[in-house]
């Protein structure tokens, strides 16, 4: 389930503020990412500043992981990472959607959360947006610049504008 404090999320921010700000070492800077993101892996993890959480706290690692500069995780619903992902510049990770229709948007005014999960040595390009709901397979690559509004099976390359599956692995 996932948390879902708005003083913690506030706390959390503020933290965020002066991580994606500094000028860390690299050891230095994935102790505090550690303690923020409350990562429970003895894998490594690291996340290269600046990124964005909207929480920060439903984002789950399995371990040796690595998101290049630049990535928006909207972890209103839970984020969760295999072993050995690979995240490139600016790719966005959403959890939470808003109802489509307009009546309920204007009258109810939710938010509407679905976990994102990403399957064990999976490399996402650059620029990629994978929307809520989300699963990727194991052993999956999604070309830079796709957004993914589908599920991908484990063991294929995806790409595109909405992303489709190009060949198998």
């Amino acid at each position: 389930m996932p948390i879902r404090d708005e003083q913690m999320r506030r706390r959390n921010r503020e933290i965020l503020k002066d991580l994606n700000i500094s000028h860390y070492e690299r050891n230095e800077l994935i102790k505090k990412e550690r303690e923020l993101l409350k990562i429970q892996t003895a894998g490594s993890v690291y996340i290269d500043v600046p990124f964005q959480v909207d929480f920060g706290t439903n984002i789950h690692f399995a371990g040796n992981f690595y998101a290049n500069t630049d990535c928006l995780f909207l972890d209103t619903g839970d984020i969760n990472f295999g072993k050995d992902v690979k995240l490139g510049p600016r790719v966005q990770i959403y959890t939470v959607n808003h109802p489509v229709n307009p009546k309920e948007r204007l009258e109810k005014g939710y938010a509407i959360a679905a976990s994102v999960n990403i399957g064990d040595n999976v490399w996402i390009g650059g620029g990629v947006i994978i929307n809520p709901g989300i699963t990727i397979g194991e052993n999956t690559v999604v070309g830079s610049g796709s957004v993914v509004t589908k599920s991908l099976p484990a063991n294929v390359l995806a790409a595109g504008v909405p992303a489709k599956i190009i060949r198998k692995i």
